[in-house]
């Protein structure tokens, strides 16, 4: 019995000193930057029941494989070797109940942070947008084992796998963002497209739905809906969508002006310009809003000149004659009830050039030489 015992205490001790033998020849190839023999030897350790239960075999195991990140070739035959790090620093710290390497767990995670941030730059660049965003992810999922967030990560993530047309990864990764405040409201924005260019209007609609209910003064959302509207000719349901949502909200300019766009669409010209007209009562310099109510009166005088002019005939009555004057007085009525407008839109965006064509045609027609002079010569000093 005596000599049972003893050959089993040796075993034990042969065992042990095997698998600290493998964790020791780990060490050395590591040192020596033998990355590659220093991995088969770590994995030998990780099977050995005595070494993977030492927070050091761990440790080790995480700078192993951080080393084997920073070679590019063999990051290439080891291409989980940051996750492998990242799972071996974490399972270090795990076996560390005294806290005793705390600080070396710490800082290896931060470096296999920083290296999956900058393998997911260069996966980005080099085309390979799935695996970048599967090394943003690590970077992420780094920052919030330390209950912290990596914003910029997060964000790379969902553009990456937006990129590599994984829809259901994307949106998850936009929706994170959005659930820590992160670009909002662009993301919800972002959100929208991936579904509607994956043929999901549905989910597109009750993602700008639920968005609105936070940010209902947000114009890039309500246009984003009366897009979608517009796009499937659904006038009728973009009216009533946006008119419900004006008289609940009638001091919001960007719904009145919003539904001014669609009724102007659907051809009712004389309740978009009411629509336009409550806009700027709420925000009289609103650019959108004078522009479009003096671009709409603008057209119904060019329209207005355009049949006066299809009129004439060699000989006309007197009473054909008359009708036609009226027709332009009528045209060059509405070219005077269009210019305010214009010009106010003009005083907030002094650059725009479709402003300023409009003006340029308007005071030729109402014979305000001196601005049609001025306006002429600011537009052919941009080339215009």
């Amino acid at each position: 019995m005596r000599n049972f015992a003893t050959l089993m205490a040796l075993a034990a001790i042969s065992f042990q000193g095997l698998a600290q033998k493998e964790v020791v020849s780990a060490y050395n190839a590591n040192k020596e930057g033998d990355y590659a023999t220093a991995a088969s030897y770590i994995e030998q350790a990780i099977e050995n029941p005595k070494a993977n239960v030492k927070n050091k075999t761990w440790r080790y195991r995480g700078e192993i494989y951080l080393n084997i990140s920073k070679d590019s070739t063999l990051f290439a035959a080891f291409p989980d070797a940051l996750n492998i790090a990242k799972d071996s620093y974490m399972k270090a710290k795990e076996l560390d109940t005294k806290g005793s390497y705390a600080q070396e767990c710490q800082i290896g995670l931060g470096q296999v942070q920083m290296a999956a941030s900058n393998a997911g730059i260069t996966q980005y660049n080099s085309g390979d947008f799935g695996r970048a965003g599967g090394f943003f992810d690590l970077s992420a999922e780094i920052a919030s084992a330390f209950e912290a967030t990596d914003t910029m990560a997060l964000y790379n993530s969902a553009l990456c796998y937006e990129k590599a047309g994984n829809v259901e990864l994307a949106v998850a990764r936009y929706q994170a963002c959005a659930d820590i405040q992160y670009q909002v409201p662009n993301v919800f924005l972002f959100i929208s497209n991936l579904y509607r260019n994956s043929s999901q209007e549905d989910l597109a609609l009750q993602t700008l739905a639920d968005a609105r209910k936070a940010y209902p003064r947000e114009q890039s959302l309500i246009i984003e809906e009366l897009n979608i509207y517009l796009t499937n000719e659904e006038f009728d349901k973009a009216k009533e969508n946006l008119a419900l949502a004006a008289e609940q909200d009638p001091t919001n300019e960007i719904l009145w002006f919003s539904l001014g766009s669609v009724l102007d669409n659907l051809g009712n010209a004389s309740e978009a310009i009411d629509a336009y007209l409550r806009a700027l009562e709420v925000k009289a310099d609103y650019f959108d809003a004078n522009y479009n109510l003096g671009a709409l009166y603008f057209n119904q005088a060019v329209q207005g000149i355009n049949e006066a002019n299809d009129m004439w005939k060699p000989r006309m009555t007197k009473t054909e004659s008359d009708t036609q004057k009226k027709m332009e007085d009528d045209a060059k009525a509405l070219f005077a009830t269009a210019k305010p407008y214009l010009e106010a839109a003009h005083v907030v965006d002094p650059d725009d050039l479709e402003t300023m064509r409009s003006l340029r045609d308007v005071y030729a027609r109402t014979g305000d030489d001196d601005k049609l002079l001025d306006m002429s010569a600011k537009l052919k000093a941009l080339g215009q």
